[in-house]
């Protein structure tokens, strides 16, 4: 397989995403857990995270933000870790969940013929 883009980190990955790479192997276990679990949402669970993480960081003086954010915090707990850990704008959240495929654990092979082993491979649809 040609053209593949190997990332260790959430800044590689996010480059990798803005430039709209059509393969990106994820080599890095927990970043690999949390592009899972962001894919893996219902569309309704992503977008009450989503939301939830932004109220709750814009209105963090506010107690009416912290109602908002606390109660989309127990419906979507996992998936909020993700979003954060992963710590990508929302269009390239969007990106993963709406652009992206997603294979677990494999081994790829490259251009030149050598294949590595990876923890997540993402193909853009």
């Amino acid at each position: 397989m040609s053209n593949v883009t190997v990332v260790h980190t959430k800044s590689e990955l996010e480059r990798a995403i803005e430039r709209q790479d059509k393969t990106i192997a994820v080599k890095s276990a927990s970043l690999a857990d949390d592009v899972r679990t962001v894919k893996a949402a219902s569309s309704g669970a992503f977008a009450l995270a989503v939301g939830s993480a932004g109220v709750f960081a814009t209105n963090f003086w506010n107690p009416l933000g912290w109602g908002s954010g606390i109660i989309g915090t127990l419906s979507t707990g996992s998936l909020i870790t993700a979003i954060i850990a992963i710590g990508l704008s929302t269009t390239l959240l969007f990106a993963i969940y709406n652009d992206y495929s997603i294979k677990g654990r494999t081994s790829i092979r490259m251009a030149g013929g050598n294949s590595i082993d990876a923890d997540l491979v993402m193909e853009r649809e």
